[in-house]
């Protein structure tokens, strides 16, 4: 899975429910990437919540993010789009 680096620099601290939403997006494209059950991908998706709520914490909130970021992540059509161009 990907690690949630969030840009330096311009932009404003992030928030919990930013960084969990950002955890899910990336989360929700590298599953749908590999898998093609939507129950499943919904039990996965829990899992990883779950397993990543401390780290996300840690590496997320507060750190710096932009609108621009949040809007890329949002529109991102799978998991290298994402990674890619999102936290340059």
């Amino acid at each position: 899975m990907m690690c949630l680096v969030v840009t330096p620099g311009c932009g404003r601290p992030a928030t919990e429910a930013e960084c969990r939403e950002i955890l899910r997006r990336t989360a929700e494209l590298e599953l749908k990437d590999r898998l093609n059950d939507p129950a499943l991908i919904q039990a996965e998706l829990k899992e990883i919540e779950d397993s990543m709520h401390d780290p996300m914490l840690e590496k997320c909130v507060g750190k710096r993010i932009t609108e621009g970021a949040m809007t890329c992540v949002r529109e991102a059509k799978d998991s290298q789009t994402l990674s890619r161009e999102c936290f340059r």
